[in-house]
Order: structure tokens, then C-alpha cells, then sequence
């Protein structure tokens, strides 16, 4: 009983080592969920490990998503310059590509008020 526990305990740790092993996002600018007196000029996203954006948009509440051109290279940190925003809700939504060959989505959102 003492071995199956043990192993139990030991799968459970070697998969949440797994999960925890995705790149996520650590920091972002705008910060998500702020509301903003003027329109960003640029985005900043901040990965816990280097990652290849491979797709990337923002879309303004009952808009159309706007494709945005995600830089090529493979960083931790990505920025990027934004078209003119107006006032409004947005979100912004990326797909990344790790080390560990993983595709992870994420978004942020944020309001020009």
C-alpha cells in the first residue's frame, strides 16, 4: 500500500512539473484588466521563458479582430508597435510557441476610457 502511495505521489508531482513547465505570460503593458486615460502605443508582453509568437490580434469590443504582424524572433520580452486605438474595450489574443514545442494561447484586456 505504501509503494502504490509513494508512486502516486510521485506521478502527481511529475505532472504538475509538466504543466508548470508551459511558458506563460509574467508581465504585460498594458497590465491586463486596466483602463487607460490614453491609447498605448505599443504593446510589451513578458513570457516566464523564451517564445515565438506565432499569432497575434487585438479587437476592440463588437469589432472585427485586426490581425497584428508578431515579431519574428524568440524572446522572453516582445514588443511591438500598435496601430492608432480608440476609446474602448479590447482585447488582445496570442498564440506562442515554446522550447518544449508546446502552442499555449493567452489574451489580455484592457479599456481607453
Amino acid at each position: 500500500m505504501r509503494r502504490l502511495r509513494a508512486a502516486g505521489v510521485w506521478l502527481v508531482l511529475l505532472w504538475s512539473a509538466g504543466a508548470l513547465a508551459h511558458a506563460h505570460l509574467t508581465d504585460s503593458a498594458p497590465v491586463d484588466g486596466s483602463q487607460l486615460l490614453d491609447a498605448p502605443a505599443s504593446l510589451v508582453l513578458t513570457f516566464s521563458e523564451a517564445v515565438q509568437l506565432t499569432v497575434l490580434s487585438i479587437q476592440r469590443s463588437g469589432a472585427t479582430p485586426q490581425k497584428l504582424v508578431p515579431p519574428e524572433q524568440v524572446a522572453a520580452r516582445i514588443s511591438l508597435a500598435l496601430p492608432k486605438l480608440s476609446r474602448g474595450a479590447y482585447v488582445v489574443r496570442w498564440r506562442t510557441l515554446g522550447s518544449d514545442g508546446h502552442v499555449v494561447p493567452g489574451q489580455i484586456r484592457f479599456t481607453i476610457k
